[in-house]
């Protein structure tokens, strides 16, 4: 018999942390994602990363290809990290990559 991994459950969002960030299960572990519009540009995001507790692991300025409402519900999939973040928004995928800090 496998033992499936164990995928961890999103804990309470800490205080710290925005209404909007998002969480990102994984196998033994998992993070919190806040993505925010850049007012310069429609097609670059400010994208933070925090640890379970809310602690800020990494962040820095991400593009795509194509625009992102961040206003229509999105779900964060894998990989995301701190130098490419995956975005499932309706039957589209978007891929962000940093491009500065």
């Amino acid at each position: 018999m496998n033992k499936l991994p164990k995928v961890l459950r999103a804990p309470d969002r800490p205080s710290n942390l925005h209404h909007n960030a998002k969480w990102l299960a994984g196998e033994g572990a998992g993070s919190w994602f806040l993505i925010e519009a850049c007012e310069e540009n429609e097609q670059e995001y400010q994208v933070q990363r925090f640890s379970p507790e809310g602690k800020l692991e990494c962040t820095g300025i991400f593009a795509t290809d194509l625009y992102v409402d961040l206003n229509i519900e999105y779900v964060i999939s894998y990989p995301s990290h701190c130098q490419k973040v995956t975005i499932i928004q309706g039957e589209r995928s978007f891929t962000m990559v940093r491009i500065g800090r």
